[in-house]
């Protein structure tokens, strides 16, 4: 069971490395970054979908395929 000393030692530890590792951290999602390049953010359609009388969702009753 750790004591109180030991969790603060502990976290003080964590939170040193923490400070510590952070601008490797930074520099690594730089380079991730770099490496994925820019992309274009794509837009998705919209389709509005009218409800037919028997209670589903198409563009159209032509369309409609059961089975």
């Amino acid at each position: 069971m750790l004591g109180a000393v030991e969790v603060l030692v502990l976290a003080l530890l964590v939170g040193a490395l923490y400070a510590l590792l952070t601008p490797l951290r930074r520099r690594l999602e730089r380079w991730i970054a770099r490496r994925l390049g820019t992309r274009p953010a794509t837009r998705g359609r919209v389709v509005v979908l009218p409800r037919r009388a028997d209670g589903s969702y198409g563009r159209d009753d032509r369309e409609r395929h059961d089975g």
